[in-house]
């Protein structure tokens, strides 16, 4: 193989995971929600079962908050209520626990839902 013809396939190789994520990442975007108050981002703080670490901060979109706490196993999470696009409906979520913990990151206390 001539050198120009290795310089070809190695620039082709390593231009293959950029386009990759091009195309998957704009693919991503689609499945972002719409912002219905500014930000389509929620934090919250995810119950890891530890008594060492109790909670893992998670900062995600609010549809994916939204699908994984309609089949949550335990409902122990803390996250703030929020509006969100529901196939073009504005639609309420209810929050769980201190609101004020996921702001602050998981920490301080006040995760208890009481």
């Amino acid at each position: 193989m001539s050198r120009t013809s290795t310089t070809r396939l190695v620039a082709g190789l390593a231009a293959a995971p950029f386009v990759a994520l091009a195309v998957l990442g704009g693919g991503m975007a689609a499945n972002a929600t719409s912002p219905v108050d500014g930000d389509h981002r929620v934090p919250y703080c995810h119950a890891t079962h530890s008594e060492k670490n109790p909670f893992v901060f998670i900062e995600t979109d609010k549809v994916a908050v939204v699908r994984a706490h309609e089949k949550h196993q335990d409902l122990e999470d803390v996250y703030p209520g929020f509006w969100y696009d529901d196939h073009g409906t504005p639609t309420w979520f209810e929050g769980r626990g201190d609101a004020a913990f996921a702001a602050r990151g998981c920490v301080g206390g006040g995760g208890g839902l009481g």
